[in-house]
């Protein structure tokens, strides 16, 4: 019997807010945490358990373990008198694989195929490669969620076991018959080339637009013809129904993945190679030499594709924060102070490039940040340049505090400055970006000559790259309702606000690189729309930071 309803409160702190799923194992509720600030949770309650112990297993195994892709539990309530038991654990902001391939029609791209694959193997490594290894038992899309930034999270944690090596079969013969390998329903051992198999028949019913491999009938060949001849083997080995046939490494499984990634995408910017370019007719996008080598001053840039160089630990990404905190920023947007906002969503932009920097339990340094805020003078928040592996070390996240006037100019000028010291050697790394978020009309001199002449600043990836967030209740004709289907800013917007239209001259042009990571979050900006996005809702706002982390990584 599930005993939780809404308004009911857990262990003196976790109150009820919702029921966000209900399956025949129990309930998954969405809680407030009163000793948190109403920080949310998510509870999962079980019940008739004939077996205590199961669940005690299931938190100490989720208890032990600390990967991105995994959700962390904070909290478990052992069995009562009638057998109900609760797992408090991480809340998810985002949707099941299941989900995210339904919306798209069923009609996922290879590339988009092979990224999910590849996080997935990243973790089943972290699970396999424990000292008394893992195996999850019930792969499928809907035990995967995709969280805000994309990442790829394991859920329900109720199957999985250790793996014991003097076993020779299972306990209990579980899991799901469309993804799971045939060795779960023969009474015999299952181990990590069991989650390997499912890992294979996920690629399957996503490849071919949600169909089941157990019930296929028609060599792979014929079945994924359109695909490259190295993933058809890859599926092919993968689904072998003897587990000594496929791969026995999950390791290997990603580093194939990796390979064909590669190699699919080469094939695929050698047909487009033109078309990345951004379009010559942007008057301020011109490709400017007077901050190259040397050596490189009289190479033209016509034909080379801009924009595409990724960011690596090696050679990091540069993004450059300019915040104007002037005094209007404590009016309110929505039910937030305009500050608290860009503050939220600046702090999920540097999650995000967390996230994208980690491998494994280890941050690189793929991003280099620094944080200015200004009104009529300009403060260092950060205290110089930082890679993201130092900020997220030693915790220091920016605090913002709003000050008096907006001088846009002098904010523009020290970063133009900045940048002078900084492009020498950032040579052959990612052009640099400067996401630059303010609420309104400057005072002082004009920024926008200013803002162009660091525009035509370049290093051999392209031009500097300049993003504006314009923070204000009024910009757009329009209003934009759903910030998901929006094509972006655009040469034919039309704005309320002259200072938009400002704005507009001093944003850069999406490239394409940033476009289509955007587009793999959900987002459908159009080609030739600019880094540019009114701040009339959270959203479009949070948008804004997530395109200044969209820098593409190695």
């Amino acid at each position: 019997m599930f005993l939780l309803q809404n308004g009911d409160v857990l262990g003196g702190r976790y109150k009820v807010e919702s029921l966000l799923a209900k399956g025949g194992m129990g309930c998954v509720y969405l809680v407030k945490d009163s000793k948190l600030n109403n920080k949310i949770w998510v509870v999962k309650e079980m019940t008739q358990i004939n077996n205590n112990e199961a669940f005690l297993e299931e938190a100490r195994l989720l208890t032990s373990l600390s990967h991105p892709s995994i959700p962390k539990i904070t909290d478990y309530f052992e069995p009562d008198e009638i057998g109900n038991c609760y797992l408090v654990m991480e809340y998810i902001n985002g949707v099941t694989l299941q989900k995210h391939f339904e919306d798209a029609a069923c009609n996922l791209a290879l590339q988009e195929i092979i990224a999910f694959a590849s996080q997935l193997c990243e973790v089943l490594s972290y699970l396999h490669h424990q000292e008394s290894p893992i195996v999850f038992r019930d792969l499928k899309p809907s035990n995967l969620m995709l969280d805000e930034y994309g990442r790829l999270k394991l859920i329900d944690f109720g199957i999985a076991r250790k793996y014991d090596e003097a076993k020779l079969s299972d306990t209990v013969q579980m899991g799901t018959v469309a993804f799971a390998a045939p060795e779960q329903f023969e009474n015999k051992q299952t181990d990590p080339r069991t989650d390997i198999y499912a890992v294979g028949a996920i690629m399957y019913y996503l490849a071919s637009g949600g169909h089941y491999y157990f019930r296929n009938t028609v060599p792979l060949s014929q079945v994924f013809a359109q695909f490259p001849s190295e993933f058809v083997r890859l599926l092919q080995q993968l689904l072998e129904t003897d587990p000594n046939l496929r791969y026995q490494d999950i390791n290997d499984v990603r580093a194939m993945l990796e390979q064909i990634q590669a190699d699919s995408g080469a094939r695929v910017e050698s047909d487009i190679s033109k078309t990345l370019m951004i379009k010559p007719g942007a008057q301020h996008i011109h490709q400017s030499q007077q901050h190259l080598p040397q050596q490189e001053s009289a190479a033209p840039n016509i034909g080379r594709k801009m924009h595409t160089v990724q960011a690596s630990q090696n050679h990091p990404g540069l993004i450059i924060y300019l915040l104007d905190v002037s005094g209007s920023m404590t009016l309110m947007n929505g039910e937030k102070r305009r500050l608290d906002l860009v503050t939220d969503s600046l702090y999920v932009a540097l999650k995000q490039m967390v996230f994208r920097s980690t491998k494994g339990s280890r941050i690189s340094s793929r991003y280099r940040v620094a944080v200015y805020a200004y009104s009529d003078d300009v403060h260092d928040v950060l205290g110089g340049i930082k890679g993201i592996d130092e900020l997220m070390h030693t915790g220091l996240l920016p605090s913002l505090q709003t000050q008096r006037f907006t001088d846009t100019a002098k904010a523009f000028q020290h970063v133009e400055q900045l940048l002078h010291s900084e492009l020498a050697r950032i040579q052959d790394g990612p052009a640099p970006l400067i996401c630059h978020m303010t609420d309104g009309v400057y005072t002082g001199e004009d920024p926008e000559p200013i803002v162009r002449r660091i525009m035509d600043m370049s290093v051999k990836d392209g031009n500097v790259l300049v993003e504006n967030i314009f923070i204000s209740d009024d910009v757009l004709q329009q209003e934009v309702e759903y910030p998901k289907r929006w094509q972006g800013v655009q040469e034919h917007t039309d704005f309320r606000d002259e200072y938009g239209r400002k704005l507009r001259r001093m944003s850069s042009v999406i490239p394409e690189s940033y476009r289509q990571m955007m587009r793999e979050a959900n987002y459908n900006l159009a080609e030739g729309a600019y880094l540019m996005f009114p701040g009339t809702n959270p959203d479009l706002v949070s948008l804004g930071f997530q395109m200044s982390a969209a820098t593409p990584i190695y």
